[in-house]
């Protein structure tokens, strides 16, 4: 197999051999980044899985990467049990099965759980030992505003918002920022819901095949000349901006949560209106 035909793997050109499966490896990827793993470990791990064993140097020119990060990443995937080294020279490295990787890191969380669980009980007592000093006035609610940084609290976030949801869900982004809330299940966090699901995609873009078995009168494709929007609505009192979507080129991600009822009505109108200029899926 040559270098060109390896490439294919994480390749998105049409043409290609792999592209068919494209959607999949994204997918798998993605669950992998949620177990813990970064998005270059991911990469090396399916790399490895798929090609078998191979050298730092191999993965280095097959995936794109600085030798001296893909050492740093293949030694981490040994550190966390995914991948072993042969003793030959030079070392080549080796994916465990997906089956007995994903039992591998699910055990890795438990553990780091049952760790924090112990510390649960003698936590809260330290906190009830000490008295609260809040003067209750009877000042009317106030307006409540959040900055959540990583995937992980702002899916929790997001979660939050769907739970307590009961009439809609209101979603505006790009194609990957549709595609990263799929693959982390708030499409179907929302059709467990009674609320209903409403998406404006922008640009505009060729309707993909994972969101074919939404409601299609549901989503509509408009664009607003620029891909850096992206922000979620419950039921118009609260909503969640993305600071930096998932065109930013950087991994990490922030958002913004608010209840201001003011931001909720501006993000609203901006809903409706690319709504109303946005065309249907089919």
């Amino acid at each position: 197999m040559t270098m060109k035909e390896q490439l294919n793997l994480f390749d998105n050109e049409s043409d290609t051999a792999m592209y068919k499966h494209k959607i999949t490896l994204e997918k798998i990827r993605n669950e992998l980044i949620n177990f813990g793993l970064t998005k270059s470990q991911a990469k090396v791990f399916i790399y490895l899985g798929k090609y078998g064993a191979k050298t730092a140097s191999e993965i280095s020119k097959a995936l794109q990467l600085p030798r001296t990060e893909t050492y740093h990443l293949v030694n981490s995937l040994q550190n966390l049990g995914l991948v072993t080294a042969e003793l030959t020279h030079p070392t080549k490295y080796t994916a465990m099965e997906m089956k007995e990787a994903v039992t591998t890191l699910v055990k890795q969380e438990q553990d780091r759980i049952d760790t924090l669980a112990v510390k649960e009980e003698s936590l809260s007592e330290m906190w009830d030992a000490i008295p609260y000093f809040a003067v209750e006035t009877d000042e009317s609610k106030s307006e409540k505003m959040q900055l959540l940084h990583g995937s992980g609290p702002i899916s929790n976030k997001i979660k939050d918002m769907v739970s307590s949801s009961t009439e809609s869900i209101k979603v505006l982004g790009s194609m990957a920022d549709v595609l990263r809330m799929y693959y982390a299940d708030v499409f179907d966090w929302v059709k467990d819901s009674t609320s209903e699901l409403d998406i404006v995609i922008s640009p505009s873009s060729q309707m993909p095949e994972f969101l074919s078995d939404l409601d299609q009168n549901k989503i509509r494709m408009c664009d607003l000349k620029t891909e850096n929007k992206c922000f979620v609505i419950n039921d118009s009192k609260e909503v969640l901006i993305f600071m930096r979507n998932a065109n930013h080129p950087t991994r990490q991600i922030f958002a913004w949560w608010s209840d201001s009822d003011t931001l909720v009505d501006m993000m609203s109108t901006l809903f409706e209106l690319s709504w109303e200029k946005g065309e249907k899926a089919y």
